[in-house]
């Protein structure tokens, strides 16, 4: 067996140089930027500088793609200023990256970045053959792309290894102290020189004239024996999933989407595979998978539809219900297209998908566009319904409206709710919302709570408990909301301090009563000194039910809500709470540490009206 020489290695790498030039300059670029990067002491120079790492990644898969498409024309030099082109559209992503915050905290554009990175990667397996098409030598350019795919990173992660280990040698044998960072920039290099250049130094020139079927045993074995089975299993499992449904009559739920997604993708890359020797391998998994496996698959796109639009119509669209629901709509059109069609072309699942990535990522008909739309219309209906009743939402509800909260606030769209809410919400809360975007390096998060409490809507506390089996834990401190305020007076005699919990058995005095905590009744007890038949209680339930709407988190202006006013035959009295602390559980209140100031005056008085 020959071995690699060094100068069949060079003339390899000077080739691929030669033939693809810029991709390799540009790999060469991106991967010392990002070394360099990864050198600084500070740590956030990747987090400043991800605009410019995400467009170098976006362009190996372009430039090659861009490449392979020009090298198949009958004249490539008039299509050299299609490089330049997308050097541009490469540019102008990466200057349409919004400045001011941390650069991972833009979801938008990540989102942008993978749709636009995932459609370079599928440019590259359709690009040579977007003007004429040869079923046969299709199938020889996919086998070489999966080839140099799997060569390049093998050889790249060899090689990766090998020098990691040499490093760790060297710092144990000769106390180098190597620092911890020189292995991350030597997976840079690896992976963005090394197994960029071994990709591209084999690969075929002249794939359209490859018309040759080359079948290997271990690609049969791995399509019967592997991929086929999973195939089998996934059916299974969805199949007896969807007689559990029709016997308990329930709706599928929506993980179940991502199985059937899965369960499709993998079909078609079996299709792929198998397409050309079908009909010539024996075996009948593989000689009865068309048309079978898409005769059974149709009946599990109904379950997937149903899945996908049932969360669609509880919780309204995202990004991510926006991509099933799309892929849910792709994947019965290309099943009923290899069904049905006469002369079916494979091509057109890359190009479909390719064309469906660009589309979502823009424009109002996008995956952003939509789901910002759906997110807003969903606030404002579970919103108004809030509204309709007392603003008491339920667990759902409450999670909901927070839950958009939140998603618009990633997203900079918190101030689109000012109509539905009333409140300009931008000045409301500058601490998350703010015209100069730089907060963000300051603010990373959004004070849902105070958002509900300001727009005065309560959790029902009887809800949140049922769904909590050690029932909810609520606690309020009243002496910061009293600061500087002042509490009137003048209308009692007398004042004490006193204290309420389970185990609070010792009585207080006030005036010419005595004062406990009556725990079997959640109520402060007022006995007199001189006649036992004498006695109010005070019930504290009503309060303590209302006071849970706030979800242990009182705004300051609700401070009179820390305020109990009552009046019986011969007392008048107010309970100013300092500290509140209780569980709730089935409508059950247990009270643990608990104070308040107990102020109270007998008759005579003038009786309130």
């Amino acid at each position: 067996m020959n071995l690699f020489s060094i100068a069949e290695i060079s003339g390899k790498a000077q080739n691929a140089f030669k033939r693809f030039p810029v991709t390799l300059v540009w790999a060469i670029i991106g991967t010392f930027y990002c070394m360099f990067l990864l050198d600084d002491n500070s740590g956030d120079l990747f987090d400043r500088n991800l605009d410019v790492v995400l467009t170098l990644i976006l362009g190996i898969s372009w430039l090659i793609a861009t490449q392979f498409f020009i090298e198949q024309q009958q004249k490539p030099q008039k299509w050299f200023v299609l490089k330049g082109v997308i050097l541009v559209l490469l540019f102008l992503f990466c200057w349409y990256y919004p400045d001011g915050f941390p650069k991972s905290e833009s979801p938008g554009f990540l989102l942008r970045f993978f749709l636009f990175l995932i459609a370079g990667h599928l440019f590259v397996l359709f690009a040579p053959f977007m003007r004429s098409w040869n079923k046969e030598a299709y199938w020889s350019y996919l086998k070489s792309v999966a080839t140099a795919i799997l060569r390049s990173t093998f050889f790249s992660g060899v090689l990766y290894l090998g020098l990691a280990l040499a490093l760790v040698a060297i710092d144990a044998l000769f106390d180098t102290n190597i620092n911890s960072r020189r292995f991350g920039q030597l997976f840079f290099f690896c992976l963005g020189i090394v197994n960029t250049w071994i990709y591209l130094s084999d690969f075929p020139k002249d794939v359209r004239s490859n018309t040759t079927i080359h079948f290997q045993k271990a690609l049969e074995v791995f399509v019967k024996f592997i991929l086929i089975p999973l195939v089998l299993l996934y059916l299974l499992i969805l199949y007896a999933y969807s007689v559990k449904i029709l016997i308990e009559w329930e709706l599928p739920k929506g993980w179940v989407s991502y199985l059937v997604t899965v369960l499709a993708f993998l079909g078609f890359i079996v299709q792929v595979i198998i397409n050309p020797v079908q009909k010539s391998i024996k075996a009948w998994t593989v000689n009865k998978f068309y048309p079978w496996f898409y005769i059974l698959l149709l009946p599990l796109l109904v379950l997937l539809f149903i899945a996908i639009m049932r969360r669609v119509n509880d919780y309204g669209i995202t990004e991510n219900r926006y991509f099933v629901l799309v892929l849910a709509v792709w994947i019965l059109a290309m099943a009923l297209y290899l069904l049905f069609a006469k002369n079916k072309r494979l091509i057109l699942l890359p190009i479909s998908l390719f064309i469906l990535a660009l589309a979502s990522s823009f424009g109002p008909w996008g995956a952003m566009g939509i789901s910002k739309r759906s997110q807003l219309a969903q606030f404002e209906k579970v919103y108004t319904k809030i509204m309709g009743d007392d603003k008491t939402a339920n667990t759902k509800q409450y999670n909901q409206l927070k839950s958009i909260l939140n998603y618009l606030d990633d997203r900079q769209s918190l101030s689109q709710l000012d109509p539905i809410t009333g409140i300009a919400m931008a000045a409301a809360f500058k601490d998350t919302i703010n015209d100069d975007e730089s907060y963000r390096y300051n603010y990373s998060w959004l004070d849902t709570q105070k958002v509900m409490d300001s727009l005065g809507i309560f959790l029902n506390p009887k809800d949140a408990a049922a769904n909590n089996l050690n029932g909810k834990s609520y606690n309020y401190y009243g002496t910061h909301l009293f600061t500087y305020k002042s509490v009137a007076i003048d209308a009692y005699d007398y004042f004490s301090p006193i204290q309420m919990n389970s185990y609070a058995e010792k009585k207080g005095e006030i005036g010419n009563f005595l004062v406990s905590y009556d725990k079997e009744n959640i109520a402060v007890l007022i006995e007199s000194k001189t006649d036992s038949s004498e006695f109010y209680r005070v019930s504290l339930e009503e309060k303590l039910m209302a006071l849970a709407k706030y979800n242990s988190s009182l705004p300051e202006n609700r401070a009179s809500e820390m305020v109990l006013d009552f009046e019986k035959e011969r007392i008048l009295g107010k309970l100013i709470f300092t500290d509140l602390g209780y569980n709730l559980k089935d409508d059950e209140i247990t009270l643990n540490h608990s104070s308040a100031y107990l102020f109270l005056k007998q008759e005579p008085y003038a009786r309130q009206n």
